[in-house]
């Protein structure tokens, strides 16, 4: 499994437990109606994103993690 599948996976499992399941299940759905909603979020969210931001705003959060450790 590449990295970028693995990312992918961890979107969909963090939106869909912490946001559409939740709901999904109190209105009495389906788990195929609950990852089908998990999927249209996460295409919904990758559309939204400004990437370029959001590559300077990861690299900062990586490069504090990584000071982090060495302290």
């Amino acid at each position: 499994m590449t990295d970028e599948e693995k990312y992918k996976l961890a979107l969909f499992m963090v939106v869909r437990n912490s946001k559409v399941m939740p709901v999904g299940l109190s209105l009495g759905k389906s788990m195929t109606d609950i990852n089908k909603k998990s999927i249209e979020t996460c295409e919904t969210i990758v559309k939204s994103i400004d990437f370029e931001a959001a590559r300077k705003d990861y690299e900062n959060g990586k490069q504090a993690c990584n000071n982090s450790k060495r302290n």
